[in-house]
Formats: structure tokens, sequence, C-alpha cells
């Protein structure tokens, strides 16, 4: 039987001018929420914060499939809308990995 191979999904980014932490905090809460959760393949997520303001978004998936059409489904979910307001589009790098091993 093959191994099944995760997708890690890295999104970095900064935060648009005059947007606080909470504010987008809040809206990440709502796409995770009425959105991430309820997409095929999806298996979790972390939000990250540097000192300097750079944000990193970390996704696990099921499959590169699975990840890379949530992606381009997101964009256009109205449940997504704050979120992506609040980021800072010119400042987005997005890459889609496979995890080739893990140590626990």
């Amino acid at each position: 039987m093959a191994k099944k191979t995760t997708v890690v999904e890295i999104a970095q980014f900064e935060l648009a001018s005059g947007v606080t932490d909470e504010e987008f905090i809040k809206e990440a809460e709502v796409v995770q929420r009425d959105f991430l959760e309820k997409q095929s393949g999806y298996i979790d997520r972390e939000l990250l914060k540097d000192k300097n303001g750079l944000w990193i978004d970390i996704l696990h998936w099921d499959s590169m499939e699975e990840a890379k059409k949530a992606a381009e489904v997101m964009i256009k979910n109205p449940k997504a809308q704050g979120f992506i307001q609040k980021i800072h589009l010119p400042s987005v790098k997005m890459f889609h990995l496979e995890q080739v091993t893990t140590w626990k």
C-alpha cells in the first residue's frame, strides 16, 4: 500500500494598512469555521506571526488537488472576503509542498 502524502500549504503575508491583529484574527476565525473546515481534504491549520508583522498561515491537506482547489474557491467565497481584505495582497507568497517526512 502506498504511503499517504500530506500536503502543506504555506501562505506568507503582511496585513493591510491600518488592520489590527485583533481584527485579522477575528476574520481568520470566520474563514476557519465557515470555509476551511468545510473543505474536502482539510486537516488542520496554524497561524504564526513574527515581531515585525510577518504572518504565516500553515494548513495541512490530504492531497495537492484538494489544497489547490480550496485556494481557488476561497478567493471567490463570500465567507472569506473579510479575511482576504485584511491582507496586503502584494505581500502574499503561497507555497504548496508535499511532506517528505516528519519527526516527532
